[in-house]
């Protein structure tokens, strides 16, 4: 009797514990059959024939690949430094097992292959004024290639581009040069501006009541201060609208007498 107690056993560990198999809710499942894929399952429990299914999981969530210090050439013969990065997702499980091996070292090479030749089309200012479409023609030609083997690729970046130290500093003085030249025409411009608006203050002071005021505000802005001694200088037409007309009209002033001190 427990001889054969033991055989059930030993069948339900060879036969029955192995037909069951849970699939989690980010994987999807090939069931291989005498070497064909029978069949894709997705989430939930499963039964297979034991010994002959073998299972095949293939991740179905989003992974990246990174492409960290790529080295290429720019159009300009520029070397530069790329860190990239590609966004990956498994739409089909069969094409994937089908068409290629190992899928994220291929997905891998080929990205390296596709932003060397990107680079290779932009000369280097172009390049780092460009990182967005430089980003979307690197994703376009991954996904054109790997669309074959059931993967999408739902985005690639540029993180970094380096550049060597000497071109760094050639870059840092046409930055000052720039940041110089600007400086410069902001400080023409002002000057210009000034010098019309000087030109419209000269016009209107040729009235004389226009000059009169600019001297008693003038006048009024400096006396603030008691410690001031004020010497000015009127023009003649001042001079007669106070009835004072030339040296004659001054010396006709008479002076006040004051009393002397009597010893």
């Amino acid at each position: 009797m427990w001889f054969w107690f033991g055989v059930i056993l030993v069948l339900i560990a060879v036969f029955i514990l192995p037909a069951f198999y849970i699939v989690p809710q980010w994987e999807k499942v090939a069931v291989v059959r005498f070497g064909k894929i029978e069949n894709i399952v997705s989430t939930g429990l499963h039964l297979r024939i034991p010994l002959i299914d073998s299972l095949m999981r293939v991740d179905i969530r989003t992974q990246t690949i990174d492409l960290m210090g790529q080295q290429a050439i720019t159009k300009d013969n520029i070397s530069v430094i790329i860190d990239a990065v590609v966004f990956m997702q498994v739409e089909n499980p069969e094409l994937l097992i089908l068409k290629v091996q190992d899928y994220r070292n291929a997905v891998n090479k080929y990205a390296q292959s596709a932003i060397r030749n990107i680079i290779g089309t932009y000369n280097l200012d172009d390049l780092l004024e460009s990182r967005e479409e430089v980003a979307i023609q690197l994703k376009d030609e991954i996904d054109l290639l790997v669309k074959d083997w059931g993967i999408d690729i739902t985005r690639a970046g540029l993180q970094d581009i380096s550049l060597p130290p000497d071109m760094k500093r050639a870059f840092a003085v046409q930055a000052e040069a720039e940041r110089e030249a600007r400086a410069t025409q902001i400080m023409a411009n002002a000057e210009l501006l000034a010098s019309e608006k000087l030109k419209l203050a000269a016009e209107n002071m040729k009235d004389p009541n226009a000059m009169q005021l600019r001297i008693l505000s003038t006048i009024n802005d400096i006396s603030k201060d008691q410690s001031n001694t004020i010497i000015l200088a009127l023009p003649l037409e001042t001079l007669r609208t106070t009835e004072l007309d030339g040296i004659a009209a001054m010396a006709s002033i008479k002076h006040k007498e004051y009393p002397t001190k009597q010893d």
